[in-house]
C-alpha cells in the first residue's frame, strides 16, 4: 500500500491482526524468558555462595573475588537473559503504542465512512 491510496477499515484491522499476533509471540517470549532469568540468577547465587562457604581460608574480601571467579560464567548467562528479558519488554511496549496508533487510525477512517 502506497501513502497515496486511500486507507480502508479492512486494511487498518488487517494491521491490528498482525501486531496482535505479534504481541502474543512477544508475551510468550516475555514469559519464558521471566523464566529463564529467575533460574539463571538462582543458579549464579547458589554457585557463587556456595564458593563463599566451601572457601577454607582466606579473608571476607578473598572469598568474595574467589566466588566471583568461580562463578563468572554463570553471573554472565544470569546478565545476558536479564537483557534479553529487557529487550522483550520494550518490543512490548513499542507494539502497544503500534496498538493504540492503529486504533486512533481505525477510528479516523470510520469517522470518515472508509
Amino acid at each position: 500500500m502506497s501513502l497515496t491510496e486511500p486507507l480502508y477499515q479492512v486494511d487498518v484491522e488487517q494491521r491490528l491482526e498482525a501486531l496482535m499476533d505479534r504481541l502474543d509471540k512477544e508475551v510468550d517470549r516475555f514469559a519464558e524468558l521471566s523464566v529463564e532469568c529467575a533460574e539463571t540468577e538462582a543458579n549464579y547465587k547458589r554457585k557463587y555462595h556456595r564458593t563463599v562457604l566451601q572457601s577454607p581460608s582466606g579473608t571476607v574480601a578473598q572469598k568474595e573475588a574467589g566466588a566471583h571467579l568461580n562463578s563468572a560464567t554463570e553471573f554472565r548467562r544470569w546478565k545476558i537473559v536479564e537483557a534479553q528479558l529487557r529487550a522483550t519488554q520494550q518490543s512490548l511496549i513499542a507494539l502497544r503504542t503500534q496498538i493504540e496508533t492503529n486504533r486512533t487510525i481505525s477510528a479516523n477512517v470510520r469517522a470518515a465512512g472508509g
